[in-house]
């Protein structure tokens, strides 16, 4: 999932550079089997710096068009402050965290927001996909887990209850206790 709102709608990651794997290690064996300073290597560098100029071009648009998006739809945008430098250093998630590219969108909604009027904010990503939404209580999950299930009742997306409590952690909503919210004035 690439951007999921807390209105219930979402964006689709799409995946880029997964779909392109298979033409991109084509085109660095038929680099790495040219003969070095040789015109046939000189034009396979060439498709190979071509290929992975689309796949960026391709991110940044989708990052341009979202970013667009949410500025014109919402006066105030809310991200987690997520260190995706730290984040990418899982071994199993780093290409997929860097085919969403999640930094360029952040960056590219945040100068449009400025030049807009509008207003983004970062709030602390503890437990913003653990918690409930509705009654505040903590519903451990696997990553796998898509969807969210609460004993009060409450059953969403995953992404979805994760976007209601960040907007609500932004709002100033913070649970005192399991099953109760209330409204920090502070």
């Amino acid at each position: 999932m690439f951007v999921a709102t807390s209105e219930g709608e979402h964006r689709k990651n799409h995946q880029y550079l997964r779909r392109s794997e298979r033409k991109i290690k084509y085109l660095q064996r038929m680099v790495s089997r040219r003969k070095k300073g040789s015109n046939r290597r000189r034009k396979a560098v060439a498709l190979l710096a071509k290929a992975w100029e689309q796949i960026a071009n391709r991110r940044k648009d989708t990052a341009h068009k979202v970013s667009r998006e949410l500025v014109d739809r919402y006066d105030l945008i809310v991200f987690e402050d997520l260190k995706i430098n730290h984040m990418v250093k899982n071994r199993h998630l780093a290409k997929s965290i860097y085919d969403a590219c999640w930094g360029m969108l952040i960056q590219f909604t945040t100068y449009k927001a400025e030049y807009a009027g509008k207003k983004v904010e970062w709030v602390d990503p503890c437990n913003t996909s653990q918690a409930c939404s509705e009654c505040g209580r903590i519903v451990k999950k696997k990553l796998g887990e898509r969807i969210h299930r609460c004993s009060c009742g409450y059953t969403a997306d995953r992404d979805v209850n994760a976007a209601r409590n960040i907007l609500q952690k932004a709002e100033g909503y913070i649970p005192e206790r399991p099953g109760q919210r209330e409204f920090n004035l502070a």
